[in-house]
Parts: C-alpha cells; structure tokens; sequence
C-alpha cells in the first residue's frame, strides 16, 4: 500500500451492522461477483463473510507465480479425501480461501463448455439454463482485449472480467504439438469458447489477465480497491471470520432463514447477523454443503449422528461430488523448454523476471497450461487415433500439455526439462460425498470422491493415454526429441489400468454436492436447490457456485461459476422488482 492511500474496506466482525438486505457468505469466485451486482441496488445493503484473508500482493498477481495449487499458503486451503481403493491412496484437495477464492491461484483459465451442455442442462428440468439463456450471463461480465474477438462469442463492452488469448511461451515444444494434433485428425480450432466449436481438435485457451498483464481474479474485477471504498456505506467486506450456521426459523408452516452465526478465525469476536431478503451461500463445493449440514439442513440420519437437530431433511446435501479425475505422462524435454529452468538456473529466472517487470512477456506472463486437447473417445480406434463420426457428440476428454510435470511428483528427475500431458476426464460417472466429521464448524470435512469407482471411467482414460502416445508420436516425426520419463510399460488395458493407478490426480474441479433438480427427490441424485438456486423447504436461502451444477460441466470451472453468480443476481432482481 502505498503512504498516505486508502486501505482495502474491510469490517471487523464486531463492527458488523445488526442488519443486512442480503448476506453473502463466501468471497470467492461466485460471492465477489455477487456482492457488485446486489450492492449496486440503490438503497441496498449487503454483508459479505470470506473465510480466508485479502492476501493481495505485488506477487498474487503475477501468472505464474500466483498460479500455485501445490502448496498450502495464504491463499489455499488444505483438504484430505478418505482413502480411495480403486487408487490405493488419498489425496491433497485444495481451493482458494482469499478473497476472490480460488480465481486467486488457478491457472486463470476461461472456458464454458458447449451450448449442447447447458441445453442439456435445461432438459434435466432446469428451465433457465440452457445456453440461450446463459449466454448474456456470460458475456455480461467479459471484456475480450484480443483484436479480432467474435463480438457474438465474447463480450468486449463489460467492465469486470478480462480476456486475453494465450501468448505462446514454450513455443517450439507447443507448435510441434500442434501440428502433431493436426497431422492425426484434431484440427486447431480458432476458438475453443465458440459454443459450436467440434467435439475433436485443440487450441489456445482464453484467460483472465488484464492490460497490464496481471491476473484478474473475481476479487481485483468485481471488487477492486476503488469500488469497495465508494460502496463502504453499503457493502461490508468481513474477512478471516467463519459462518458457523444458518439461523432458520419456522414461521407458520414454512422455513425461512433469518440470519447467520459467525466468528473471527481468532476466535475473539462473534456476532449474528440478521438477514431482511435473502441469505446466499457461495462457500464452494465442499463449504456451502458444510454449512447447510451444520445449520440442520442434510441427510437426516447423518446430522443426527452428530448431534445436529434437523431441521430439513434433504439427502442430496454433500452428496453428487464430481471431479475431473486426471492421469499425466511425462517426457523429458531440453531444459530451455520446461518450466524446470525457473528452479534450477537462478539466473533464467532473473532474466524472465525483467522480461516481465519491463515487457511483460516471457515465463512468468503465462500459467502452466497454454494449450487445450479435447476429444470424445466414442470418436477414437483402438490406437486412440481419430476417425470421422458423429459430429455432435461431446468431448469426454481433455489433454492439457504442460511445462512441468502435471503427476505431481516430488521426487522426479530435475536435472532435465520435463514436459507432460495431463489426460483428464471431462464426464465422470463416479460420484462421491461430503460428510461432517463433527458438529464443530472449525473440524475437517470427510471428503469420499469415490474416484474410478464407476467402471465406465476407465474406459476414457485408456482411450485419452492411446491418443496421447500417438500425439508423441506425431511430436518425433516432426524432429522434437522426447525421451520417455513416465509413460505406459505397455498399451493394452491392464498396463494402462496399472498405470492409471499409479500417475493420477485431481483437476481441482470439484461440483455438484447442492446439485440443481427439478426437485429434492429428483431421479439421478435428487436436488438441494431449484432452478431459481433456492434451497428446497427453505425461504430466502439460496445456493450459488460450483456445488449447483447438475453434473460437472466439461470445462474450467471458473466460467461457468461466474456465469450462475451472473444468473443469480438477475434472479434475485428480478424477484425483487416483482415484489415492490
């Protein structure tokens, strides 16, 4: 901060007003956008509660080095799933817990899936969110700064997020996987958010980094430092403070959320907040379910297990959790072309620094991933080479090549530049569940993610291995050396079944544990919200991020998470507009 400027608007807890209109909680990816759009109605107040701290720094905003999933710092929080057994081991979940959430350390992706997604959306019995719906909601908040951009497909007049196309860092090693894509039937396509584009090809992807080559996470687009400070009157930004419960009370015959239970993280301050309109959980997948389950809302026979007096019995609560499962291949690559030079050259890292500081290009303007890989297996042989067939079949995988190595691997061979191929599964079958392991808000969360335990995901990720051994094939026809680091000892099913067992990770795209139903007993799942995002059984209680969508959509997840934020505030206007 520089002297004499005015500091970020945060409020204590013990500052916090009696009353709000609305009371968000959660000031990730889906709470900042919310908290612009409501507290830009005149004569509206809004509170919002973020779990983790304002953590903004010089370095928070540098691409690369922002982009870091794989450590627990200021702005992550650490989760352990139970022991899987069709992997043989549990894993490390992690999400941003910052203000603007996990947009804060991602790799800043920005893609939505296909228009055939959201129809089908739409068709589960979700009127609302088919793709002619969504799409306004999309472009609402874009502003594409790429010359050129298709106005139809991106929206170039918003003024929060902003698009940029992704520049090429490793170029040598990314062309030669172009063309290697191209040479056995996956087309580069010029877009990879145009809502028609084939269900087989590779491309650029969009991200979101501003003019000056920073990275625009919810919190710097939606909740800058200039905004926060003209709304202060209205909008209340409480960090490093824990919603403990949803206070919801029986009128009549009816539930209705009143207010929330919160606490500093030191412990030393409480307060509860009362609630006029609407109270709006954006806490993420794994904390919206905790906070319905600790405010008696959930599967009845768990709540009562700890303790919790029920107050609506709603199975679906915590359960449907879907993740893209991946599995990564690794070659060896010159040191020149990997992100391993950073490390283990000092003086590579100081010469991309002012490239950056004084260009803005070079190693640190990029996250790890420049290039996107989709294909539906239905439309791959039995070597995982593509063949023509029905054009209108989704992609079920897709292969993210990487300058390092995507298996998560402490211990590999650093001495060498190393380039991967995460291999991930867009449309999991497997689902898996959240589960309280104490009525304390502070005690960690049971995570099942159940990964592979539905037999039809192995499949696909054979399929997706074949196709990748065949793109490094391609790679060597084309003269680029790659020498073999972590691959398959073999192509049949049960060397790729092995390897699948021992190279795999999360994408970190988890979704659908407060899934979106036509109604709470819903066949597939049943629901906890419907299509207008409300909690079944409860008033004035909504749902609104990742945990909402049906079923994990085949895209990056920040996207979409904006888009139901975008889709959430035009509902609660609406309804308002309707009632006075």
């Amino acid at each position: 901060m520089w002297p004499f400027s005015n500091a970020y608007p945060e409020v204590r807890v013990s500052d916090i007003q009696d009353e709000y209109d609305y009371i968000i909680v959660g000031g990730g990816t889906a709470g900042c956008v919310l908290a612009n759009r409501l507290s830009a109605i005149p004569r509206t107040t809004v509170l919002l509660v973020e779990r983790g701290p304002l953590a903004d720094s010089w370095a928070s905003r540098v691409p690369l080095f922002s982009s870091d999933f794989a450590s627990n710092g200021s702005r992550t929080q650490l989760r352990t799933t139970e022991h899987q057994p069709e992997t043989g081991h549990s894993y490390e979940l992690l999400n941003g817990s910052a203000l603007g959430g996990s947009t804060r350390v991602n790799q800043m992706i920005y893609t939505r899936g296909l228009k055939a997604e959201y129809d089908m959306w739409k068709a589960s019995g979700c009127p609302g969110w088919g793709w002619n719906d969504v799409k306004a909601s999309f472009l609402k908040s874009e502003k594409c700064l790429d010359a050129g951009a298709d106005s139809d497909v991106h929206g170039t007049l918003g003024v929060c997020f902003r698009l940029t196309l992704c520049c090429f860092v490793f170029t040598k090693v990314l062309v030669r996987t172009i063309d290697a894509c191209e040479d056995i039937g996956l087309p580069k396509v010029d877009d990879v958010n145009s809502p028609t584009h084939p269900a087989i090809g590779c491309g650029l992807l969009h991200f979101t980094r501003d003019q000056n080559q920073h990275r625009h996470s919810t919190y710097r687009a939606f909740l800058p430092k200039d905004l926060a400070l003209s709304r202060r009157q209205n909008l209340h930004i409480v960090t490093n403070a824990i919603v403990e419960k949803v206070q919801i009370e029986k009128h009549s015959d009816k539930l209705v959320a009143r207010g929330i239970d919160l606490v500093s993280r030191s412990g030393k301050e409480m307060k509860s907040v009362a609630a006029r309109k609407e109270i709006i959980l954006c806490a993420g997948p794994f904390g919206s379910p905790h906070i319905l389950m600790l405010s008696g809302v959930g599967p009845a026979d768990h709540l009562k297990e700890h303790g919790i007096a029920v107050v609506k019995d709603l199975p679906a609560v915590g359960s449907n959790l879907e993740d893209h499962f991946g599995v990564s291949i690794a070659y060896r690559v010159p040191m020149a072309h990997s992100l391993v030079a950073l490390e283990k050259r000092p003086w590579i890292f100081f010469i991309e620094l002012f490239r950056y500081l004084f260009y803005g290009t070079g190693m640190l303007l990029a996250p790890v991933l420049q290039l996107a890989i989709f294909a539906s297996t239905l439309l791959l042989d039995h070597q995982g080479l593509p063949q023509k067939g029905n054009a209108n079949v989704l992609p079920d995988i897709e292969i993210m090549p990487m300058a390092y190595d995507s298996g998560n691997s402490t211990n590999f061979d650093k001495s060498t530049g190393v380039y991967s191929f995460l291999n991930v599964l867009l449309r999991p079958k497997s689902k898996g569940t959240v589960r309280l392991s104490s009525s304390d808000p502070n005690a960690a969360l049971r995570i099942d993610p159940r990964y592979l335990s539905n037999p039809a995901d192995w499949a696909p990720l054979r399929a997706s291995l074949r196709l990748t051994l065949r793109i490094a094939d391609g790679m060597r026809k084309h003269g680029y050396a790659l020498d073999n680091m972590q691959v398959p000892q073999g192509e049949d099913d049960e060397s790729l079944d092995n390897f699948i067992r021992r190279r795999n990770r999360t994408a970190y795209h988890y979704s659908s544990t407060c899934r979106m139903a036509p109604k709470e007993d819903a066949s597939g799942g049943g629901g906890v919200v419907d299509p207008q995002l409300k909690v079944f059984g409860v008033e004035g209680l909504r749902v609104a991020d990742s945990s909402v969508f049906t079923w994990v959509l085949g895209a990056h997840l920040q996207a979409p998470t904006v888009c139901v934020a975008e889709r959430c505030a035009e509902m609660v206007v609406e309804e308002r507009s309707m009632k006075e």
